[in-house]
């Protein structure tokens, strides 16, 4: 089974070094709870839907998800197909 990846647009972008960390890619960790990643660029070369979810520290949130494969390099991330 592929992973669900959801991601949205970070509003604390501003605060990241240079401003310009401007994506929260999110996974949720096989023990629970959820991992983030921020990335400068986001390409998703998979089909996508929408999703509303909670989570613990934040609350009910809205976010892109997707299913497929994470790479991250030099901030630049990418989701594809397996």
């Amino acid at each position: 089974m592929e992973n669900l990846i959801r991601y949205r647009f970070n509003p604390l972008a501003q605060e990241t070094p240079g401003g310009e960390w401007n994506w929260r890619v999110i996974f949720e960790r096989p023990g629970g709870g959820f991992q983030e990643v921020l990335v400068k660029k986001l390409y998703v070369n998979v089909p996508s839907f929408s999703r509303e979810d909670e989570t613990p520290v934040v609350g009910r949130n809205h976010h892109m998800a997707c299913y497929g494969v994470f790479r991250e390099n030099n901030g630049i991330g990418s989701i594809e197909q397996f």
